[in-house]
């Protein structure tokens, strides 16, 4: 089957989600043509635009150029069976719509809504207030992005009612794709950072739902324990303010750093005892596995996160992880304890995470389970064909 990726969307590193689908198609032996416009600046950075007007400006410039690259682009290409808009596809779904109506292709229309705008802007980091004008504007424009595709795309099935519940669409047109690591395996040993400390590892964004004060809390509690030392990996939007806390309550046994490189991730990871998901309590906590779970799984490390209905729809306490309730510190502090004192919990939860990541999150499930969307709505959508394996 032919497939073409269309838009703006994330090809990065630091962001799998699209790299991981093309790849894992490809190895099935699918055709896979992209029509790219490569816009400057991370997702996270082009969020962060919605409060900077010269950012703002440099952005819709941006979107507004790629309009006639990618249509061109579009045009010169073989006729494909299915179009992905991917993520971040927000404003390039019409603009693939209208191109494929226009000309004719009668491919199947997929976007990705693997990172909702409203939930991200006005739910998860609260940088528009939800009773304004440009609340209520992102929400009819989010509901047109998923109303005018043939099929949508989520990462969880939590992800998927929302969206349903929302946007008012019928949950069959919704479906589920696991993003898959980051990070890819390599042969390099991964040796323990030091024998006689236990070594706590988290990476990640700083974003609400990643809870890094029920870490930092959960530390506390741990302060006087001293052969227990926490690594926080990453920057973003709450960094500086979880480093003033750190230090006004003079938690030693917490190291902050920067971003390790991606090439390296999948050592770095391997080399402490024990990793950390998100802990946070709001909404989209309760949608989302974040990428450093795929990251964790694909590894093979011990690790603990919150129990949340989409953390359901793949792991069992005990078994592939170490679940405990959200916004919990002196639980977090209490599964540490228990995890260093239970060696064989411990090796059966990475024992678990690793058959997890080679199994439900591989790249031949996630192009099975995408074939499977793709044909499943071929059946539902009158005058679209050539739909063939």
């Amino acid at each position: 089957m032919k497939f073409l990726f269309f838009g703006i969307y994330s090809k990065g590193v630091a962001y799998p989600r699209n790299n991981n689908m093309i790849r894992a198609l490809k190895k099935q032996g699918h055709d896979v043509l992209e029509v790219h416009y490569a816009l400057a600046g991370s997702f996270s950075e082009r969020i962060g635009a919605v409060n900077r007007l010269s950012q703002r400006i440099r952005f819709c410039i941006g979107i507004f150029a790629s309009y006639p690259v990618l249509a061109w682009s579009l045009i010169r290409r073989p006729k494909p069976q299915v179009i992905i808009v991917g993520s971040p596809g927000y404003f390039h779904v019409h603009w693939a719509w209208l191109l494929n109506l226009l000309f004719r292709r009668e491919s199947i229309l997929v976007y990705d809504a693997f990172i909702p705008l409203y939930e991200a802007l006005i739910e998860d980091r609260q940088l528009i207030r939800p009773d304004g004008l440009s609340a209520r504007l992102i929400h009819h424009f989010e509901k047109s992005c998923c109303r005018i595709a043939d099929l949508v795309w989520v990462d969880t099935k939590k992800h998927g009612q929302y969206l349903a519940h929302k946007y008012d669409i019928n949950e069959k047109k919704i479906n589920r794709l696991f993003v898959g690591s980051t990070i890819r395996p390599t042969t390099s040993p991964c040796p323990k950072i030091e024998s006689d400390v236990f070594n706590i590892l988290f990476v990640g964004t700083y974003i609400p739902l990643h809870g890094i004060d029920v870490i930092l809390k959960a530390a506390r509690l741990l302060k006087e324990e001293t052969s227990i030392r926490f690594t926080l990996v990453g920057t973003g939007q709450l960094r500086d303010e979880m480093q003033r806390l750190a230090s006004r309550w003079k938690l030693d046994n917490i190291i902050f750093r920067d971003w390790v490189p991606t090439e390296t991730l999948y050592s770095y990871i391997g080399s402490f005892d024990l990793s950390l998901g998100i802990f946070g309590s709001t909404s989209k906590t309760s949608r989302v596995i974040p990428s450093k779970i795929y990251d964790i799984c694909l590894v093979g490390s011990p690790f603990i996160t919150a129990y949340t209905p989409a953390i359901r729809e793949v792991f069992t306490h005990g078994k592939n992880a170490y679940l405990i309730p959200p916004a919990s510190s002196s639980c977090l502090a209490e599964a540490i304890r228990h995890i260093i004192a239970d060696d064989k919990l411990r090796k059966t939860i990475a024992n678990g995470a690793k058959d997890t990541g080679r199994t439900v999150f591989s790249d031949r499930r996630l192009s099975v389970d995408l074939m499977d969307t793709i044909h499943f709505r071929a059946t539902q959508i009158s005058g679209k064909s050539g739909i063939s394996g």
